[in-house]
Order: structure tokens, then sequence, then C-alpha cells
């Protein structure tokens, strides 16, 4: 036997002579439990251990965990006595889990295990366990986004901790700023924190910017007490702030990003006297992520094009505009459920910007499909999130009147396109809604697209 599977060994040796003295298992059980874990640890020590020696290993002592519960429920009568049999295996499963990734840093599905067990451990793993291991495993994997992502929605969904998730995702962008999912998801967060806040506010009569600043403080405070209690199972869980060593990101990438908002913004006010309560603060990060995302496009295939003439660069850039808009699509998806804020506020932004950030493509000749998608958003818009029990045919109007104005400064072709798409828009979204026969706003409108 090993000098260190001896050590591990020895380790367990006051554990089973607790659950002895505590009549939860007999001798002859505990002999068989140190002889599993015997045979385990030269598994693991050997150097053809493998992950599925961990997982197994790890399996095992759940299983004996499991056990243990239901004999204290039954002998013991459900009592909890503060001995070491009480807490002994949670940490030695969160020790087995250490071990094989410090072994196999590569094997992500294995991280995914350890992180899902210690969340579901509640009070008895410490918030800054869970730290220290994404700590760790950003370090190891700094563009796999999908841990960036898992990392931020612990911080707010878990925690409420909102500082915290912006700290995550800045820093993810700082070293993935061509992640279109990553810019997306922090787009989202931001929104579904202004919608929780403002909805909060309402329900809580919280109007003047005193009582809000209260709040918000009472809510940061909550926050940093539930990261702050202990564990009953704690090891060295590293620094208490949570700061990734990361790989350098270069210093043309290092200070990129400071201009994206701060993690103590102003957030007090109303939607009218406060721009980001209405939506600012995403709309500004969606323009960052267009300029991030353009740059790593013509980055990426720009040695696929000659540059012998500027005809090449310019095909280039129509592409990017091409794959750039589609990215914007999904905004626009995503802004239309956030039924709470102002949502045709939130997509003019972006209508907008496609109006001002053309990149030298003349989108009507060069891009004509993508031309005709911005004109109807922009047609559409103030009647894009009417009900039927709220339809206003002077909205309706307004945008027969936007859709005519654009017809008469387009060429024949586009005005076609834009027509074809309109009327198919009103066709779908309002009048399949509304009683041929009991509704009498379903001949007017049928009138009206007729006349288009």
């Amino acid at each position: 036997m090993s000098s260190k599977a001896r050590y591990y060994l020895e380790q367990a040796i006051p554990e089973i002579d607790d659950l002895v003295d505590k009549g939860l298992f007999t001798k002859k059980e505990v002999t068989s439990i140190m002889k599993k874990r015997t045979d385990f640890e030269h598994r693991l020590n050997s150097r053809g251990s493998r992950i599925e020696d961990y997982e197994k290993y790890i399996e095992f002592e759940l299983n004996v965990e499991k056990l243990r519960r239901k004999r204290v429920e039954r002998i013991l009568e459900g009592s909890k006595p503060n001995s070491i049999s009480d807490w002994s295996i949670p940490q030695r499963v969160q020790f087995i889990f250490q071990r094989g990734c410090n072994k196999f840093p590569k094997e992500l599905k294995f991280w995914s295990l350890y992180l899902n067990y210690l969340k579901t451990q509640g009070h008895k793993t410490s918030y800054r366990k869970i730290h220290s291991v994404y700590s760790q495993l950003l370090r190891l994997h700094p563009t796999n986004i999908d841990i960036w992502v898992s990392c931020a929605k612990y911080e707010y969904e878990t925690h409420a901790n909102f500082k915290s998730c912006r700290t995550v995702f800045q820093t993810g962008l700082r070293f993935n700023p061509d992640s279109a999912t990553l810019w997306y998801e922090y787009v989202k967060f931001e929104l579904n924190f202004i919608t929780k806040l403002i909805n909060r506010r309402k329900v809580m009569g919280l109007i003047n910017e005193r009582e809000q600043q209260l709040d918000m403080q009472s809510q940061q405070n909550e926050a940093e007490q539930r990261a702050g209690k202990g564990s009953e199972v704690e090891q060295d869980e590293g620094p208490d702030d949570f700061e990734f060593s990361g790989p350098s990101t270069g210093d043309s990438m290092k200070d990129k990003l400071n201009e994206l908002p701060e993690a103590d913004m102003d957030m007090l006010g109303t939607e009218e006297t406060n721009p980001a309560l209405r939506g600012d603060i995403a709309l500004t990060i969606f323009d960052f992520a267009m300029e991030k995302l353009g740059q790593s496009f013509l980055n990426t295939h720009r040695g696929y094009y000659a540059v012998t003439d500027s005809k090449p660069d310019h095909d280039l850039s129509i592409a990017m505009v091409s794959k750039l808009f589609k990215e914007s699509l999904s905004y626009i998806n995503l802004f239309g459920e956030f039924s709470d804020l102002k949502r045709d506020y939130l997509i003019n932004h972006i209508i907008q910007f496609w109006k001002n950030n053309k990149h030298d493509v003349e989108l009507a000749q060069e891009l004509p499909d993508i031309y005709v998608k911005l004109l109807v958003l922009e047609i559409t818009l103030n009647i894009r999130f009417m009900s039927m029990s709220q339809l206003d045919v002077d909205q309706l109007q307004l945008s027969v009147n936007k859709y005519t104005a654009y017809k008469g400064k387009v060429s024949e072709n586009i005005a076609k396109e834009i027509r074809a798409s309109f009327v198919e828009y009103l066709q779908e979204h309002i009048l399949a809604k509304l009683d041929q026969d009991q509704d009498p706003r379903y001949k007017i409108i049928n009138a009206i697209i007729k006349k288009l």
C-alpha cells in the first residue's frame, strides 16, 4: 500500500470509531466499508487510474452516507448529535471530487458533477467553496462560454448578487469578446434585473429615491450575509474575493470593456427620470456587442479575401452586416419577452442602430432582404405589442401612414416586398385573431389591407 493511500485511509479512523460507538454500523460493516475504500484508494493512486474510478468511489461514499442518515433517523430517532461522522463523509466526497479535478482538469463533465453536488448541499457547502471551484475551473477553461454563463446565473439566480454577476459577465467578455452567446446572456441578465427591480418597487410602493436606496442596500446586505455564511463542511476555499486569475488577455484587450456599466451604477428614480430603468444599460451592451462581434468577424475572415483592391474588403463588410443583423433579430425576440418594459423603445434602438451603422453597405441595393425586414420592423413597431382587446385603429392607421411614406421613397421591387411583408404581418398578427362574423373591426382592418 502506498503511503498516500495509507494516509487517506487513516483519516477515516475517527469517523469509523464514531459510527460504531453510536451503534449505526457494526464492526463487520465498517470493516467491509474500509476494505472498499482501500480498493478505491489503490485505484486512484495507481498510474492507470481513470475518471470512472473517481465517479465510482464518490457513488460508494454517497450510498454509505445515505445509509447512515437512514439509520440516524431510525436508531437515534432523528437527533442531531454534533460528531465527526455527521460531516466526514460529505467532506470526503468533496475531497475525492477535488482530487479527480486536479488529475483530470479537462473532464468538464466531472467538474459539472462536482458543482452540482456542492449546489445541492445547501448550507452544508459554503458560498466561498463554490466560488473557489468556479474560479479554479475558469482559470483552466477561460474560453468555455457555458462555464461563464453558469457562474453568472449562480450569482444572480441563487444569491441575488447582481454586482458579482456583472463582474462575472464582464470578466468573461474580456477573455471572449467574440462570443455572441455571452453578450446575449449579459443583455438578458440586465433586462431581468431591471424588470425585477421595477416590479419589486411597485409591489412595495417604493416611490422616493431614499426608500429605493435603502431597499437596494438591504438586498445587497442579504446577499452578502448568504455569501458569508459558513458551512458544516469547510476546506481550503481560497480568498474571500471572487476574482479570476486566468491567462492574460493581452494589452490590447486589457481595458477594452472598461466603458461597460459599472456594478455600482445609479438605479434610483423612475423610468422617466433614469434611463437605466428603461433598459439603456442593456442597449449599451448591445452596441458594444455589435462592435466587438463585427471586429471579430472581420479579423477571422479577412485572411480568406484578397487584399489587392477594395472589392474583397467590401464583400467582407456585406457578409459582416448580414451576420450581425441576424444576431440583432435574436435581441429583438429577446426584448419582446419583457412585457413589463417599454419593448418598443428597446426595439427602436436596434432599428436606429442599423439606420446609422451600415458599415458603408447600401442595404437597399446590396442586402435588399435585410432592408425590407428593417423597414417592416419600423412600420409595425407601434402595433407590435397591442393585444386584441387594446387594438387601436388610430395606431394601425399610423402604421399604414409609415408604410405609405416608405413606399414612395424606395424602388418598385422593394416596395412590393414591403407590401407583401406588411400584409402578411397584419393578416397573421391581427386579422387572424379577430372573429370575422362577430367583430366589426375585422371588416375595417380587412379594408385597410386591401387598400395597401
